[in-house]
């Protein structure tokens, strides 16, 4: 019975540890998740600089697009602060000598390194529900909300597509595979008393030496007494609308979960059209959870390793030396694929497997 109880003591004992390293790592891992965001909100600050002035893009406008926009940017580098995060707080126990302590009333580096598996577990499940639910939607929001400042109202983003204005005219783009390569474009016509006088329907423009070119053209006009349809294989399309509109009106990766990522690719190779900045982007979102477990795992070598008598300083300064080289890693091999021609799903996990 004794030696029964001994055990028990220990069990309990081990679990208590293990709650209070977790607890140690996760609000040093939030500190630092703070002082990120105080930095990304600076970031974003400067970069709406050129845009602030004009039409409606206001101060104002500005800030709501920074607080919508922020949060997937700190999600884009939340390995990097699981890695600092794993660093402060195993580094603060390590410096108040209480990881000597638990080593020596029997707790392994391989119980340690469970410990922080375990918060790491929870913490990007978390993180990851919120990055694939609300995250994208805030920037969807946020472009929206900076589009229709910018174009005073003349845009209108759906799921299924952009409605814009051009005086007279309002036209509908379901496909926008890039800013000067539109899809299925219809085009309805009034004059200046509100009447309708032609619908047109293009299934492609594309922007070719400053003038938009349509082609495989559906036109019916409409008149008091009848209405005539014809039908034309290429033809100028008369728009005064500038290719910029559409580089905001197109949705991007972060504006899409990965569900809709996995639709958006889908409907590319079936239409047989390359998107290989999406495919990387749907592959470094599915691989994320991984990287941030990885790289809060990599803070234990720095805690345990040669620099273990070093200083706080030191260790955050090589550790953030280590997550900053595996974050421009993973571009380099995001960019190497669109150049070689090697898919992501290959070159997206190997930073993660040499880490």
């Amino acid at each position: 019975r004794c030696d029964f109880n001994l055990a028990q003591s220990d069990a309990i004992y081990m679990k208590l540890l293990e709650r209070y390293i977790a607890k140690s790592v996760f609000f040093s891992l939030v500190m630092v998740a703070f002082l990120l965001i105080g930095l990304q909100i600076f970031i974003l600050f400067i970069q709406q600089a050129q845009d602030v002035g004009k039409a409606g893009y206001d101060i104002v406008v500005a800030a709501k697009y920074v607080f919508l926009r922020m949060p997937y940017e700190v999600y884009l580098f939340f390995p990097i602060v699981c890695l600092l995060g794993a660093l402060v707080g195993l580094g603060l126990l390590a410096n108040y000598s209480e990881l000597i302590v638990m080593r020596a009333s029997g707790m392994s580096i391989l119980q340690i390194s469970l410990a922080v598996f375990k918060i790491a577990v929870v913490i990007i499940f978390f993180v990851t529900i919120l990055g694939e639910t609300l995250i994208p939607k805030m920037a969807y929001y946020a472009a929206d909300l900076k589009n229709q400042a910018l174009y005073e109202g003349q845009t209108l983003r759906t799921r299924s597509g952009v409605w814009l204005r051009d005086h007279n005219d309002f036209v509908f783009i379901e496909k926008l595979s890039s800013k000067e390569h539109l899809g299925n474009v219809v085009q309805f016509h009034f004059d200046a008393h509100h009447q309708l006088q032609f619908a047109r329907k293009m299934h492609s423009v594309d922007f070719d030496a400053g003038k938009w070119q349509a082609t495989d053209i559906e036109e019916t006009e409409f008149y008091p007494t009848h209405i005539t349809s014809k039908r034309l294989d290429k033809m100028l399309w008369s728009m005064s609308i500038s290719p910029s509109l559409f580089a905001l009106s197109a949705s991007e990766p972060n504006e899409m979960s990965l569900l809709e990522l996995r639709q958006y690719l889908s409907d590319k190779k079936k239409n047989h059209q390359s998107a290989s900045n999406y495919e990387f982007a749907y592959y470094l979102r599915l691989m994320q959870p991984f990287a941030s477990i990885v790289m809060m795992l990599l803070g234990i070598p720095f805690v345990f390793g040669p620099l273990r008598s070093s200083s706080m300083g030191a260790r955050l300064l090589l550790g953030s030396t280590a997550g900053f080289s595996f974050y421009i890693l993973n571009r380099l091999f995001g960019f190497g694929a669109q150049v070689w021609q090697f898919s992501p799903a290959v070159a997206v996990p190997i930073p993660i497997l040499l880490f």
